[in-house]
């Protein structure tokens, strides 16, 4: 088990500094000190999208509910939110593990994975210029100190580990038992027709259960030589790409339609939709300039 071994000492202390610099800022309070010097209408929002999207959408469906702001509004306010969170990922989670890809891979990877989520700005700023919204809410402090920061690190720390962990030890398991050789019998002949290696497989399937575990794998395998750079940079892509239809179905449909009801349907549906045309153009890009 030596590649799981050197997986999780790439990745496991530079995800807990993440998820700990993450709840330093939220406990601590920088964001609402912050507020005193940033004067925008949007911030307390914001801010709140950016310690959770779930608290974010409680905050519209509030504002929504006190006729704060129209259901036209709540659509772009929304993607705004979803931005800020998107960069919350990005900051906390996908640097920090994408730091095991180097920094031709990981500094790709997490460039990609920046414009991707600049898409939710540009049209909610091109939604926005066209509606008016005016409200006046703050973003309130909720700090519990170093000690709250400290043990929701921790917790969140641990959830992470509970489908990292066992993923990657079980494909690393699985790789050093022959996993290659079933992939390449499974789907060889039509993945090497399209010029792929069928390893990519391995990043993908892992991807569907945890995009952490796929990036752990990815290092992996880019370390022993047996994926490209540009292999595994489009095996993540697509891993991104399959893994948001899961998180869609487990996680953003449901929960917006228990807070918003059949507009959150539409909330999430949406949401689905701009982050898979992008990736899909992105890989479509990929595949064609540097895989072919």
């Amino acid at each position: 088990m030596m590649m799981a071994l050197q997986i999780f000492i790439k990745i496991l202390p530079i995800m807990f500094f993440g998820i700990l610099l993450a709840n330093l800022m939220y406990h601590l309070n920088i964001l609402y000190k912050l507020q005193k010097y940033i004067k925008n209408k949007y911030f307390p929002i914001i801010a709140v999208f950016f310690v959770s999207s779930t608290s974010g959408s409680f905050l519209l469906k509030n504002l929504l509910n006190r006729g704060a702001i129209s259901e036209e509004n709540l659509l772009p306010i929304y993607f705004l939110g979803m931005f800020v969170f998107g960069i919350h990922i990005i900051l906390f989670y996908a640097i920090p593990m994408a730091t095991s890809l180097g920094w031709y891979v990981g500094g790709i990877y997490v460039l990609i994975k920046f414009l991707v989520t600049c898409n939710y700005l540009i049209i909610s700023v091109l939604m926005l210029k066209k509606r008016k919204y005016d409200i006046d809410i703050e973003f309130k402090s909720k700090s519990e100190g170093l000690y709250g920061a400290i043990r929701d690190t921790f917790k969140q720390y641990f959830r992470v580990l509970t489908s990292f962990v066992p993923s990657v030890l079980i494909i690393t398991y699985l790789i050093e038992h022959g996993l290659l050789d079933v992939v390449e019998n499974f789907a060889g002949s039509l993945l090497n027709a399209l010029n792929l290696s069928p390893t990519i497989l391995v990043i993908v399937l892992t991807g569907l259960a945890t995009i952490s575990g796929a990036i752990g794998i990815a290092s992996g395998l880019l370390d022993e030589n047996i994926l490209s750079p540009n292999e595994v940079l489009f095996s993540l892509f697509l891993a991104e790409f399959l893994n948001r239809v899961v998180l869609y179905l487990r996680k953003y449909l449901p929960i917006q339609l228990s807070i918003f009801g059949k507009i959150g349907m539409k909330l999430a549906t949406l949401h689905l939709i701009v982050y898979e045309i992008s990736f899909l153009i992105v890989m479509v890009i990929w595949y064609l300039f540097f895989i072919i």
